[in-house]
C-alpha cells in the first residue's frame, strides 16, 4: 500500500481545478478532466488532479464533490483554497491552473487548452516541465 505522502511525492505536474457547485457549464469541462485523468495514468505522466471548491456551504461542497473525478479534493472550507485563488489569480471559474512541483505555473489556461487541444495537452504540459 501507497500512503498519501508517497504518493504526492511522485506527481510532478498539478492541475488544479477551480470551481463551486454554483459554476454553471461545468459538465463537459468535467468530462474532459476525466478523459485527461484516465490517460495520465495510463501514460504514467506523474500528473494529479485536485479539486479547489469555492462552495460556501459543506452540502454544496459535498455535492459537487460527487461530480468530480477520482481526483484528489481539497477538504471544505481549508485555508489553502483561499491561498491557491490568491497565489494564482483565479478571478472566474472554471479555472484550471497547471503548475510544476514547486509551484511554477506551466498554464493558467488549462481549461481552453484542454478544450481546444484535448489529450494532448497531456504532452503539452510535460513537453514544459522539462524545460
Amino acid at each position: 500500500m501507497v500512503t498519501c505522502g508517497e504518493y504526492l511525492q511522485n506527481i510532478k505536474i498539478f492541475i488544479l481545478f477551480f470551481s463551486a457547485s454554483w459554476v454553471p457549464n461545468t459538465t463537459n469541462l468535467i468530462v474532459k478532466l476525466k478523459e485527461l485523468y484516465v490517460e495520465s495514468l495510463k501514460r504514467k505522466a506523474n500528473m494529479e488532479i485536485i479539486y479547489v471548491s469555492a462552495d460556501t456551504t459543506e452540502e454544496e461542497y459535498e455535492a459537487d464533490l460527487m461530480a468530480q473525478g477520482p481526483w484528489s479534493a481539497i477538504p471544505f472550507k481549508s485555508p489553502i483554497c483561499d491561498t491557491l485563488r490568491f497565489s494564482y489569480d483565479v478571478s472566474a471559474m472554471p479555472m484550471i491552473v497547471v503548475i510544476k512541483r514547486d509551484g511554477t505555473v506551466i498554464s493558467r489556461k488549462g481549461r481552453k487548452e484542454l478544450e481546444n487541444i484535448g489529450l494532448n495537452v497531456l504532452v503539452t504540459w510535460t513537453e514544459f516541465r522539462r524545460k
